[in-house]
Order: C-alpha cells, then sequence, then structure tokens
C-alpha cells in the first residue's frame, strides 16, 4: 500500500471534516425542513375551518377537539370573530376576514422559508457530492501498491 504524503493526508482529512460537517448540518436542514412543512399543513388546515366556520350561522353545533380524538359538543357564539395568536402565548381577536389575511400572509413567509430550506439543502448535497470523488481518488492512491 502506497502511503500518502502529508499534503495528501491534510487535504483528505480536510475533505472528510467537511463532509462530515456537512452531513450535520443536512440533519439539521431535514428536521427543520419537517418542522416547517408541519407547520405549513397546520396552518392550511386553519385556514380551511376558518373558511368553512365564515359560512356557518352563529348557534350551529360543532365538534371541538380536546385532544387524543377526543371532542366536545359546542355552538357557535359568532362566526365572525376568531382568537388567532400573535406569539409568546399571546392571541387577539380578530374579524374572520382578518385573521385569514393574517394567517395567509403566515402561510407565504413559511412557503418561502421551506423553498429556502429546500434550496439550501441542494446545495449543499450538491457540495457533498463533488467533495467525494476527491476523497474517493486519494483513499485509491492510498490502497495502491
Amino acid at each position: 500500500m502506497e502511503k500518502l504524503n502529508d499534503d495528501e493526508q491534510k487535504k483528505l482529512q480536510r475533505i472528510l471534516g467537511e463532509l462530515s460537517s456537512h452531513q450535520s448540518t443536512a440533519e439539521a436542514l431535514h428536521q427543520h425542513l419537517s418542522l416547517l412543512a408541519a407547520s405549513l399543513s397546520e396552518l392550511s388546515m386553519t385556514l380551511e375551518v376558518i373558511k368553512t366556520v365564515k359560512g356557518l350561522k352563529p348557534g350551529t353545533d360543532i365538534l371541538v377537539p380536546m385532544g387524543s380524538d377526543s371532542f366536545v359538543t359546542a355552538k357557535l357564539a359568532t362566526t365572525e370573530k376568531v382568537i388567532t395568536g400573535l406569539g409568546a402565548d399571546v392571541a387577539a381577536e380578530r374579524s374572520s376576514e382578518d385573521a385569514l389575511t393574517v394567517l395567509e400572509a403566515r402561510r407565504t413567509e413559511l412557503e418561502q422559508a421551506l423553498n429556502r430550506a429546500r434550496e439550501e439543502l441542494g446545495k449543499l448535497e450538491e457540495r457533498m457530492e463533488a467533495l467525494r470523488p476527491e476523497a474517493e481518488l486519494i483513499l485509491e492512491k492510498a490502497k495502491k501498491e
């Protein structure tokens, strides 16, 4: 087996370190993408519920989820007002139309963040694919006698 010179060893170590770092970043981006996709899905469902409730009459019986596939029956007091989160565990009452406008803007922001994260992941994966052949060439040289 041929021994690698110092420059080749350093280059191989640099490439392997960079690949390892990129792999960790890619895993974090995959988790981030999953969270963004889940948030986007929840937000889309919320928008659909608000649109549906807007079309109902006050006093309509509805099922309100309590968790664990359990529900309680309730009557709609109004279909014109919705309580939406502002962040930091603070919520405010808004008209249904205002809530839709705000939530649509949030959805747009989430979609943009999701697209940016996908692009970043794509670039990272391209960089990793470009580094692998370099490492493989150096390793092949080390295997030769």
